[in-house]
């Protein structure tokens, strides 16, 4: 609380420039320049938090991008990203929890804070760089034009029946000792979820207060939109970073397409967090209470929302008050039945949003893309349906004066819409024919001796192959792991180049190329990505709606501990949980493991797309299915209060207003609006 200031002894005729400038003005303490004061605007505000948020979106995707290059650099599975995104869920699930009802009377100061504190948490793992090995090129010396090598032909992962006399290349073994540094992911998340917690919690209730119904609805839609975009800009982001090699400076002969190439991915990480940082400072100059609050706290008033003393009993509350009131504030909070209801639907909402970290992986998967092309394309479809959703939504709130409870019955509807879109994802190319996987050695040579699929079979058996590395080969429609499992024994090169690899004992041809079968396939692909986006538009209109429920289903004084409440909730039993079910999932369809020599197993290489494809889908659509169940009770149980039952302001019977009549430092004069509450509490129909 600002020195000087007793906002209990206030009349309810004073305002608040009547007792303290530093409850209006912005500034550090007591510098409070009068130049700044051009930034006291609501729409600034807005914009700075936007962007603010749009960076800490973006440091939090990037990790959606760079799961694939995390997995192969630093030897982890699907599980163990799982809980680096989950490590963000548990301490942001800790920190509403104790923080929320803190957070209601110095808004701005706790979401600088915590911006800051973001910083500090994505700065961490990207320093992890300075200290980690990254794979060495393998040997292409002694290579002449056109020729043909058996000399080091080991060096290109083909069969060598004397490789257990050289032993595997030392470069085999880097992902295994990076894999130290995982706790040090997985405590940057930790700390990115304390970080993340208050300008989450505070940041849409201290807009509510600066913003009337109508202008909150295209303010808090523009929010969304510019933090959401970080998301995708995040995607494509990574896709250029991954682009450059993590050093600058590649290993002679590893180029962009080579298996040894490890793209930047700290970059993305980086820049985000000195563009927070900056930002941050200029939303600690914020004052708790804008001067545009007190028209918005007059609108307030004659809809029977709040009253003025209300509002400064909330602004006055000293620490010992806060702590004192955390029990009645729990009781009040869940014997709302409606805002429960709320709870649980986003509960199940989110979790299935936990599976948009994995889409990168899956898209790269199912259409064969790499890096950069899921990047990009994933990128520019979430913008379009971020971006045009979001603004629908604000729109549709200025469109009309809603009542809150008719704006959840709306949003449950378009929660419901776009359901069925989520099929867009089993549109995807056809699954590639792996030998050794869905197809026997033995019937690829249509020898007599059937036996049962695996990756080392009679025709490479003396190779001593590996699954450290993945380097499919093609011959006609069927993928082979590596050179090796397709028994090559001589590689072609052209320029340097591997062309073909040759004398293969596992193949009909005994040949084959490098690289996966198939092709992409453009046109399936554009149309999952049409049903995926057209569902995301739907989805996201309601959003805007959705943030403002949250603001009328309880007090006006519980609105910032009801944010830290369902913050808590929501990601203790939705976005925590999430990846870890996903990542599961997805590891349940593994075929083929990464192992090593030692028998440490890590990322998966190979995958049963068909049935990932079927659980991962119906698992998302059965969550949003529950989602909407619990919005439609929320509606049907949401109890109109009496100052509720018509859409225009209430008036309250026998209710003193006084107003007062002051003149500011430019010479303009101000009427300021002020209550002594209802004489009877009764209120006009």
């Amino acid at each position: 609380m600002p020195e000087g200031a007793d906002y209990k002894k206030l009349g309810a005729h004073e305002s608040w420039d009547d007792t303290d400038r530093k409850i209006t003005q912005m500034g550090y303490m007591g510098w409070r320049p009068r130049f700044l004061e051009c930034l006291n605007k609501p729409a600034v505000f807005t914009s700075i938090f936007a962007v603010g948020n749009f960076f800490m979106v973006m440091s939090y995707g990037i990790l959606s991008m760079i799961i694939p290059t995390l997995e192969s650099v630093f030897n982890l599975n699907s599980k163990q990203t799982g809980v680096i995104l989950m490590a963000n869920d548990i301490s942001g699930t800790v920190a509403a929890l104790f923080i929320a009802n803190y957070c209601s009377a110095r808004k701005t100061r706790w979401i600088g804070i915590g911006m800051i504190v973001v910083v500090i948490a994505t700065i961490l793992p990207a320093s992890v760089t300075l200290f980690a090995e990254y794979p060495l090129p393998r040997n292409r010396t002694e290579v002449s034009f056109n020729q043909t090598i058996r000399s080091d032909v080991e060096s290109y992962g083909v069969c060598n029946e004397s490789r257990s006399e050289y032993g595997i290349d030392e470069s085999e073994g880097y992902a295994i000792r990076n894999h130290q540094y995982y706790w040090i992911f997985v405590f940057g998340a930790l700390l990115q979820g304390f970080g993340a917690a208050p300008p989450g919690i505070a940041g849409s209730t201290y807009m509510d207060e600066i913003f009337t119904q109508k202008q909150f609805g295209v303010a808090i839609s523009l929010l969304y939109v510019v933090s959401f975009i970080g998301y995708p800009i995040s995607m494509l982001a990574g896709s250029v970073f991954l682009q450059y090699y993590v050093t600058f400076d590649p290993p002679e002969g590893v180029t962009f397409e080579s298996k040894e190439w490890v793209g930047a991915w700290w970059m993305g990480m980086f820049f985000p967090a000195i563009a927070v940082f900056v930002l941050s400072f200029f939303v600690l100059l914020y004052p708790r209470q804008m001067p545009a609050a007190k028209k918005v706290l007059k609108d307030k008033v004659r809809r029977g929302i709040t009253t003025v003393l209300e509002k400064k009993e909330e602004l006055g509350r000293s620490l010992k008050e806060i702590t004192l009131d955390m029990i009645p504030a729990f009781k009040r909070v869940f014997k709302n039945k409606a805002l429960n209801c709320l709870i649980i639907g986003d509960v199940f909402l989110f979790l299935q949003i936990g599976a948009y970290s994995f889409y990168p992986k899956i898209y790269a998967l199912i259409f064969r893309l790499d890096s950069k092309s899921v990047g990009s394309i994933l990128g520019i479809s979430n913008i379009i349906g971020f971006a045009v959703g979001l603004i629908a939504g604000g729109l549709l709130m200025r469109w009309r004066d809603w009542h809150p409870k008719t704006l959840q019955l709306l949003y449950s509807i378009l929660t419901a819409a776009a359901v069925p879109f989520s099929l867009g994802m089993l549109l995807y190319c056809p699954v590639n024919t792996y030998a050794g996987v869905d197809l026997p050695y033995s019937e690829i040579l249509n020898s007599s001796q059937l036996s049962p699929p695996s990756l080392t079979g009679e025709c490479n058996a003396d190779c001593a192959c590996t699954t450290a590395f993945y380097q499919p080969v093609c011959d006609g429609n069927v993928t082979f792991f590596s050179p090796c499992h397709a028994g090559c024994m001589d590689v072609e090169l052209v320029d340097g180049q591997v062309t073909s690899y040759t004398d293969c004992m596992c193949t009909k041809s005994g040949r084959t190329l490098p690289g996966e079968c198939g092709s992409t396939c453009t046109t399936t692909m554009w149309l999952s990505l049409t049903l995926t986006t057209v569902g995301t538009i739907i989805g996201f209109s309601g959003f805007a709606a959705h943030a403002y429920i949250y603001q009328r289903i309880v007090n006006e004084v519980d609105r910032t501990f009801c944010q830290g409440i369902r913050s808590s909730i929501v990601r203790a039993l939705g976005t925590m949980p999430a990846p870890l079910l996903f990542g599961w999932v997805i590891d349940s369809f593994c075929v083929v493991w990464r192992e090593s020599e030692d028998g440490t197993v890590g990322n998966c290489w190979v995958y049963d797309v068909d049935r990932l494809l079927l659980w991962f889908t119906f698992l998302q659509m059965a969550m949003r299915t529950a989602s909407c169940a619990f919005y439609f009770v929320c509606w049907y149980v949401w109890v109109y209060t009496d100052s509720e039952k018509t859409t225009k302001p209430a008036k309250l019977v026998g209710e003193e207003f006084q107003y007062t009549k002051h003149t500011d430092e430019n010479g303009e004069d101000h009427c300021d609006i002020a209550s002594k509450g209802p004489v009877n509490g009764q209120v006009e129909k």
